[in-house]
């Protein structure tokens, strides 16, 4: 066992060989997985020369790589959890949900049909137990993303291709594990008893447990964070705090899938926490997790490919011929699943069509990686099953994993751009051109101002702006040659609900309440689907939707009216004057960012519809609440006091925050100040009572 100031020094170098690959990786435009594997097996193939050479430097670097102490599971243990959590933190999940039938086929039901093609295809030609082609069909069901996303998003792949592989990869890793544990046991004999039906009662089980504690585990962790005291790091320590914990809750001690559990847990937190956490200590958050996830990635596939010499060790030809049995059998699995099952959802109006391009990219790029190879790793060091089975299984996932690095990940790029995915549509290509030709307008303008500023020749500036249009290979084109004016009008529609929805979390903080929040952003969702399916008339009637009194306000105003119940109908009125409040400056600023942004983007016509648009929904939140000042004149003039005391206050902390950025005042007078300023926050954040502040009737 090695000491701990060796695991240190070991932990270095292998951070110091990431940091080479992923520059190496940039530069060269190859995928980071496939540099990963190349020098991992490169280091484990040096193991024995280096090892005649240097025995003790071998034994200090080299042994604990191919021979470790740990168990190869340690690997899912140490690195699964926060790779699939940061995933589940950081994808788009509103849009996700959009093709949530195509995932979740993409995701359980592909690896099941994986499994049964590799499985049933290996049990003709090899001379294993079925029980064992599926045990293998399971381990190299599982597909890693981050070789096949980064080359998408290098070429410029459209967006929904991106989502369909990410979706894929969050569940499709919990689904081979738990199939490869079923299978597993079925080939120790953990339990004679152990049958199909029992297998996949336990695999239900497993996966609706998971499902279940996630939504609790994140729904908890969500609740809590606005209780953080809007500290950054406390929060994003808050949420280190959930993978492994769940994990092992999940897999250790409730016997359910701790890898779905952590997916569930980080998709909640993703969808909730925008709306409860600063839109910078958001952005804090991801930022940790990213780099978390970077390293622990970047370190796995390091490990798990040092070891690949080891598992081939014993390799013979009649294992190339399983090896590329496996390689069919898996495509074909795969193609099944993208030709003819995901049409079926399309016809059941289940999902939007998928085209033949992105099925064709998505089966050539189901590229293997790491857990592939640790779920092999456990296989070889698994002494219950026979040493054949052993060999067998290890040898053809490593082999299956190389290949498709090697063969499907060094071609990827080719086969997109062939495919015609790297090319934009009509649509995006005009607004990228006239997008080009607003900001090299800014650029050129921004050019000369350095140029005076810097006392340089007119000259100088001129000729870099025009080799900066140049570079940029420009069109001149005119935008309104390429769309009519409905397809302007959906873009500058779902430009301006996705705008709205990035505005939104900067009214939290507990200025307005987190169920309003919330209920905006569900509202924003709504407004950005109307806008793309039915243009206007979709968009208004979702924007409308939010105005309408809630159920529980009309209960609020029953007890009020009846029992002289006031509490109810205080928080109900104090919310909905919120949301009002809220819905109407955000719409002021939508405004400024139509004439800004969307103006010179789409033309002035397009741009004063949008104004209509905005100014018909401003002056129905305006009637609204001229309605509530009608009805409770003194409760909302207290409410408008307390709204106006609390931004004064968020106010005064920013600015003093940006004193002592500037060293303006020292950090023990900001400290001084942000505790009367905490103070006073604590005493405004209170919600004025209705019965001191009657002065009007009940209306609605």
């Amino acid at each position: 066992m090695p000491s701990l100031a060796e695991l240190l020094v070991l932990t270095s170098s292998l951070l110091a060989i990431v940091a080479l690959v992923q520059v190496a990786s940039a530069r060269m435009g190859a995928p980071e997985s496939t540099l990963l594997s190349l020098v991992g097996i490169t280091l484990g193939a040096s193991y024995v020369a280096i090892d005649s050479v240097a025995p003790e430097f071998a034994a200090f670097f080299f042994a604990p790589l191919i021979s470790p102490d740990f168990p190869a599971e340690a690997y899912l243990w140490l690195f699964l959890p926060p790779l699939l959590f940061q995933v589940a933190l950081t994808v788009d999940v509103r849009n996700m949900l959009q093709d949530a039938a195509p995932i979740l086929l993409l995701a359980v039901v592909a690896v099941f049909v994986a499994t049964g093609a590799i499985g049933l295809g290996l049990a003709l030609v090899a001379p294993q137990s079925l029980v064992v082609c599926l045990l293998l069909g399971a381990i190299v069901a599982t597909t890693d993303p981050s070789a096949v996303v980064g080359i998408f998003r290098d070429v410029g792949a459209p967006g929904r291709l991106i989502r369909l592989v990410e979706g894929e990869s969050l569940l499709n890793d919990a689904a081979a594990i738990a199939l490869a544990a079923v299978l597993m046991s079925m080939l120790t004999r953990h339990g004679a008893s152990v049958s199909w039906v029992d297998g996949l009662t336990s695999l239900g089980y497993s996966f609706g447990g998971g499902v279940l504690l996630g939504l609790v585990v994140g729904r908890a962790v969500a609740f809590v964070l606005p209780l953080m005291g809007n500290i950054a790091s406390a929060e994003t320590a808050l949420t280190m705090a959930v993978p492994y914990a769940l994990y092992l809750l999940g897999g250790e001690w409730l016997d359910v899938s701790g890898v779905v559990a952590v997916v569930c847990a980080g998709l909640v937190i993703n969808g909730l926490a925008k709306t409860r956490l600063a839109p910078r200590n958001w952005d804090h958050v991801q930022l940790v997790w990213q780099q978390i996830a970077v390293l622990a990635g970047a370190i796995v596939f390091l490990l798990a490919a040092v070891r690949v010499p080891h598992l081939l060790r014993d390799v013979a030809w009649h294992d190339v011929g399983y090896l590329m049995a496996t390689v069919v059998a898996a495509f074909v699995g795969r193609l099944a699943v993208l030709y003819l099952m995901l049409p079926a959802l399309s016809r059941l109006r289940l999902s939007a069509p998928i085209s033949s391009a992105y099925k064709l990219a998505m089966a050539w790029g189901g590229l293997r990686g790491a857990v592939t190879l640790v779920l092999a790793m456990g296989v070889a060091e698994n002494t219950a099953l026979p040493a054949a089975t052993r060999h067998f299984v290890s040898v053809i996932a490593t082999g299956f994993v190389l290949f498709s690095l090697l063969v499907n990940g060094s071609s990827l790029r080719w086969v997109i751009r062939q495919l015609g995915l790297d090319r934009l549509s009509t649509q995006d290509q005009a607004l990228q051109q006239q997008a080009i030709n607003l900001s090299t307008e800014e650029v050129e303008a921004t050019v000369q101002r350095i140029a005076a500023t810097f006392h340089f020749q007119p000259e100088a500036a001129a000729e870099v702006n025009q080799l900066y249009r140049h570079g940029l290979a420009l069109g001149q084109a005119p935008l309104a040659a390429d769309l009519n004016e409905r397809e302007r009008l959906a873009i500058g529609l779902t430009t301006l609900a996705t705008r709205e929805r990035d505005l939104i979390p900067d009214y939290g903080n507990g200025i307005v309440s987190v169920r309003n929040l919330d209920a905006m952003m569900r509202n924003t969702g709504h407004m950005i689907d109307a806008a793309r399916n039915e243009g206007r008339l979709g968009y208004n009637r979702a924007a409308r939707r939010i105005l309408e009194p809630h159920a529980s306000y009309q209960v609020a105003l029953w007890l009020h009216r009846h029992l002289h119940l006031d509490r109810p109908l205080a928080a109900a009125l104090a919310d909905r004057f919120e949301l009002l409040i809220c819905r109407r400056a955000v719409l002021e600023r939508l405004h400024r960012y139509n004439q800004s942004r969307l103006k010179p983007l789409l033309g002035e016509r397009m741009a004063g519809v949008l104004d209509t648009v905005l100014q018909a929904r401003s002056q129905s939140a305006e009637q609204a609440i001229q309605a509530l000042r009608d009805a409770h004149p003194d409760f909302t003039q207290a409410l408008e006091r307390r709204l106006l005391l609390l931004f004064a206050l968020r106010q005064g902390r920013a600015a003093m925050e940006a004193m002592v950025a500037e060293s303006v005042i020292s950090k023990e007078v900001y400290t001084w100040v942000d505790q009367e300023l905490w103070r006073a926050w604590q005493l405004g954040i209170a919600r004025p009572a209705l019965r001191k502040q009657r002065g009007g009737g009940d209306g609605k």
